[in-house]
């Protein structure tokens, strides 16, 4: 479980890094600081709740899929 954990959060960091790769600088500042990272993390954070909602709602239509046919 503690691998788990450590495996995402190293996901998480990596996917921050590279936000903060493609766009340094997201308030436009002129330095790359705290309020950077912050953004770039909430950014991360929002794309990954999107895609585990589309991902749960295409699970969930699978499921109503086959359970309509094996009502029928």
């Amino acid at each position: 479980m503690g691998t788990l954990v450590v495996v995402v959060l190293v996901a998480f960091a990596a996917w921050v890094g590279w936000k903060l790769f493609k766009k340094p600088d997201a308030n436009n500042d002129g330095v790359v600081d705290a309020k950077d990272v912050l953004h770039a993390a909430k950014e991360v954070a929002s794309e990954a709740k999107a895609e585990a909602v589309e991902v749960a709602g295409k699970a969930v239509e699978k499921v109503k899929k086959a359970r309509a046919k094996k009502a029928k």
